[in-house]
């Protein structure tokens, strides 16, 4: 999605400098992207670790990941017939 489009419904026609709201919008969504994926980079490296250190939790999580899509194939084949 254009965020241009998206940030449009929160921005008052009626102001008087409307590019100061898509400015502030826009700073805003940056900053929480920002933030959030550099959540997701930390905890990923520091996950990637831990699975480095551990192969027997490494091997589980593989396990458990392809019986969760198993588990969605089954449920996907059994709600298309």
């Amino acid at each position: 999605m254009d965020s241009g489009t998206f940030f449009v419904q929160f921005v008052d026609p009626g102001y008087a400098y409307p590019a100061v709201s898509f400015v502030v919008l826009g700073a805003f969504a940056q900053l929480a992207s920002f933030l959030y994926l550099s959540a997701l980079i930390f905890s990923g490296t520091r996950l990637a670790d831990a699975f480095r250190r551990r192969k027997r939790m490494s091997a589980t999580a593989t396990s458990a990941a392809g019986v969760l899509f198993l588990g969605f194939a089954v449920k996907l084949t059994l709600a298309s017939a």
